[in-house]
């Protein structure tokens, strides 16, 4: 613990800045995903177009994250991350004042396309902000400040409602108090910009030629390989999470407030698991810490799909978010570690497009049985073939990714790549 502390306090000053961003983001992203799906029902969307607008960001992904990421080397990582968080704010905005279906896909397009650029940029900037022996730490840091940031954001998204509702007299389900709360994430989502601009521009020392859409032909192999878990683990939680807030509240009949609570305390578990992560990685391997941790977060999403009992729900869904999660900076970090620098842009908008794939595909997919099989039956359905897709994918990290890792490949060992430090 005592390394990981003194790791944290060598960040250098840009990585700092990066981290105050990605607080701003987290915190602003919870308090949106608590109440989106209440926000569209509220606008009159059917489940089936409520699966299809949270498929909608995720298509953006699948679609424009490669051309996006690649844009990233020539404007500079950190501009398009600027960019990102306008239109992010701007989008959530339109979306908050939208009363028709038509301009609400619009903005969440827009916020789509915003979110895309936090989630391929942060990759290959933190590559380029930390030298090899510090990267696992900002990793793992960058995720817990989003969690972290989340756990307040969560509480926040629970609580705004209320304190909207008293000021103007409505009921804290209405349409009007969710609105009022979506925009002042919105305006914090503008916010986010700030202390970017206090971070040097990053772009690659050589940036990839050709095409906005290309991946170049020697880096295919091992991105491909390097995927497989994200098709088998992004679908799975597509089919499940996006809709993890209506499973509670509709099974139990919780309060936006306690709703929030749960999720709040689930993040901040999310967040200790992270920072505990890179110990276990240095202890027993990154591939094998990642199958640990996702091994033993099966028995929990067991109990939360299954359990009858609201108490046993909220600790399944703590200790399943905190264990599945702790694996994210770890296989991050590990993947970018395969690759030469001038892929790591290309690699990060791939990882996104499987990962959203399957998160487009999910809500599809969630929102068409839910409507065919009913509530309880649907999400009965739903939960076991999240089971088995999360296994797989486990499966895969141990009797693929492991052998690669033992093999001993350092970073930036492909041809052609000279390191960065």
């Amino acid at each position: 613990m005592l390394t990981a502390i003194t790791r944290l306090r060598s960040f250098t000053r840009d990585s700092r800045w990066f981290l105050a961003a990605a607080t701003l983001w987290g915190f602003s992203f919870s308090i949106t995903w608590l109440l989106l799906n209440f926000l569209f029902e509220g606008l009159g969307f059917s489940q089936s177009l409520v699966g299809i607008a949270n498929a909608v960001p995720n298509l953006v992904a699948l679609i424009l994250a490669l051309p996006l990421a690649r844009l990233s080397e020539r404007t500079g990582y950190v501009r398009m991350m600027r960019m990102g968080a306008f239109a992010a704010g701007l989008g959530l905005l339109g979306l908050a004042l939208s009363h028709s279906i038509v301009p609400a896909m619009a903005s969440v397009f827009l916020i789509g396309l915003g979110g895309m650029a936090f989630w391929v940029v942060p990759s290959p900037l933190m590559t380029a902000l930390e030298p090899q022996a510090n990267r696992t730490y900002l990793f793992s840091a960058q995720f817990a400040a989003n969690l972290v940031a989340g756990f307040f954001g969560s509480l926040a998204g629970g609580w705004l409602p209320s304190f909207f509702a008293k000021i103007g007299g409505f009921d804290p389900k209405s349409l009007q108090a969710i609105q009022w709360t979506v925009m002042v994430a919105a305006v914090l989502y503008l916010i986010t910009a700030l202390p970017l601009w206090k971070l040097t521009e990053v772009r690659p020392a050589e940036p990839m030629e050709g095409k906005l859409w290309h991946i170049p032909r020697p880096a295919r192999r091992i991105i491909l390989i390097l995927l497989v878990p994200n098709i088998f683990i992004g679908l799975g939680a597509g089919l499940i999470i996006p809709f993890l807030n209506i499973f509670v509240e509709g099974k139990f009949g919780v309060s936006y407030a306690t709703l929030g609570a749960v999720f709040a305390w689930s993040q901040l578990g999310m967040a200790i698991a992270v920072m505990l992560q890179p110990i276990i990685a240095e202890r027993f391997g990154k591939t094998v810490s990642i199958v640990i941790v996702q091994t033993l977060s099966l028995p929990f999403i067991t109990m939360l799909g299954f359990s009858g009992s609201f108490a046993a729900v909220a600790i399944a869904l703590f200790v399943r978010s905190a264990l599945m999660n702790a694996a994210n900076p770890i296989y991050a970090e590990f993947t970018m570690g395969q690759v030469r620098e001038a892929w790591r842009p290309s690699l990060a908008a791939a990882e996104a497009m499987v990962w959203t794939a399957g998160w487009t595909v999910g809500p599809l997919l969630s929102g068409w049985i839910r409507s065919k099989l009913g509530f309880d039956v649907g999400f009965n359905v739903l939960f076991v073939a999240m089971l088995i897709l999360y296994g797989a994918g486990i499966a895969y990290t141990w009797l693929v990714l492991r052998p690669i890792e033992k093999a001993g490949r350092p970073s930036d060992a492909h041809p052609g790549t000279a390191p960065l430090e």
